[in-house]
């Protein structure tokens, strides 16, 4: 009589179908965005030129994202955390009603997959704005220090874990992208006050701060 199955080709299926659902998950943002950038603009006075760009960077960051899962090896290097950040927000902005209130600070580069990081960020978003509802708000700051960088959600929710969660997929691919990046994650909750997620990066990102 046989054993069952064990071999690797099975948990490279498995791998696989993880991948392929964190994928979905996250181009789901994108595409919801693009549904409502697609649609007749509310004010006849708006030129639509606005609603163009931000289809255009939303094409743009699926692109980088199918590149990224079809060249899996990490592409480390400078990447804008403040610029992306705010690129993250115009988002969440199109599909939530929530604000999104992000603190500007200087421009901040960190070293890493920007692809990930962007995954991570909209995922940090995300959550919060479903947290935060419609009644809610959600903070984002992106500062940096002389021993570390960070970008930091804020909202003020029930508190982590009393939102239905989609997928699951969500903290999973920020804890991914962390790792990658040689960052780490930080999770501030408590009940009916809100969540404060922060993801940092080192020093041995060489952080930089820059007005």
């Amino acid at each position: 009589m046989s054993v069952a199955d064990t071999s690797p080709a099975t948990g490279e299926q498995a791998g696989g179908s993880q991948q392929l659902s964190r994928l979905c998950h996250d181009l789901r943002q994108y595409v919801a965005a693009g549904l409502v950038l697609s649609e007749p603009p509310p004010d006849d006075n708006d030129t639509g030129l606005g609603r163009l760009s931000l289809i255009h960077q939303q094409l743009a960051a699926i692109a980088e994202l199918l590149d990224v899962e079809q060249e899996p090896a990490p592409r480390i290097g400078g990447v804008n955390l403040t610029q992306l950040a705010g690129e993250c927000a115009e988002l969440v902005r199109v599909t939530y009603r929530a604000p999104v209130i992000f603190e500007r600070a200087a421009r901040v580069v960190v070293f890493g997959e920007k692809a990930l990081l962007r995954r991570a960020i909209g995922n940090l978003l995300d959550n919060a704005c479903r947290a935060a509802g419609g009644s809610g708000q959600v903070q984002l700051r992106v500062d940096a220090s002389d021993s570390e960088a960070y970008v930091e959600v804020s909202d003020d929710g029930p508190g982590f874990g009393a939102v239905t969660s989609r997928t699951g997929h969500g903290l999973s691919v920020v804890a991914a992208a962390a790792r990658a990046c040689d960052g780490r994650l930080e999770i501030i909750s408590a009940p009916a006050t809100g969540t404060t997620v922060r993801l940092c990066f080192g020093t041995g990102h060489r952080a930089m701060r820059s007005a």
